[in-house]
């Protein structure tokens, strides 16, 4: 299983199973993220992460996409539980400046519901 979803409140949490992320489930995932911000009415999306040691430019290709298509619609993707091997990556591409990342799952919820966080990154 790639992954498993959640609902909460106002969010969908999609928790991502396997320890690395690559072009072989890039697709598979982009095409369940694009049918999730089409058919579900909750424009908030968390990606829970904590599994996922190695993450390729295929598979981040997959959820910048997937950024693009929900913020068209007035909605945002953030990243909750990253693990620190995936950071310099973030920062390499300065996506750490376009996703919110928070370091745990119940900070990137509180966001969501205007709760004051502390973002990671």
């Amino acid at each position: 299983m790639i992954y498993s979803v959640e609902e909460a409140l106002s969010c969908t949490i999609i928790k991502l199973h396997p320890n690395r992320a690559t072009a072989e489930i890039a697709r598979e995932f982009k095409d369940f993220l694009f049918s999730t911000i089409e058919e579900s009415n909750k424009l908030h999306i968390i990606l829970e992460i904590s599994k996922v040691e190695f993450m390729d430019s295929f598979f981040l290709g997959a959820i910048v996409s997937g950024l693009k298509k929900i913020r068209n619609v007035g909605g945002d993707i953030r990243l909750a539980d990253m693990q620190a091997s995936l950071l310099p990556i973030f920062r390499l591409m300065h996506l750490d400046e376009v996703f919110q990342i928070f370091p745990d799952l119940e900070q990137a919820k509180n966001s969501f519901l205007g709760i004051n966080n502390t973002k990671e990154s």
